[in-house]
């Protein structure tokens, strides 16, 4: 695997723009969408020394009556890391 290029803070904010829609996009895939009521995502990247670090708290409010359950929630956020590795992989390596 090759390195990271060096990322300039506009980088940081598009891979941070770019890794929530893909978060939105797995858990709206994973998740039915009529029994959440609301979804926060807090994506935190760290960038010291050529190593990116990130890390995501996702915040999901549900309806009264659904059964979604944690691991269905874990599970989203796997596979959103799965695209998001693709996507450094693709954009942000030399």
């Amino acid at each position: 695997m090759s390195k990271l290029k060096v990322l300039t803070q506009d980088d940081l904010a598009t891979i941070s723009d770019d890794f929530g829609e893909i978060l939105e996009n797995e858990v709206s895939k994973a998740l039915p969408s009529k029994e959440i009521e609301d979804l926060d995502l807090d994506i935190v990247l760290d960038y010291k020394d050529n190593q990116l670090d990130v890390d995501v708290d996702v915040g999901v409010s549900f309806d009264e009556l659904s059964d979604i359950t944690q691991e269905q929630i874990f599970q989203a956020i796997d596979e959103a890391y799965i695209r998001f590795d693709s996507y450094i992989d693709d954009n942000c390596r030399v």
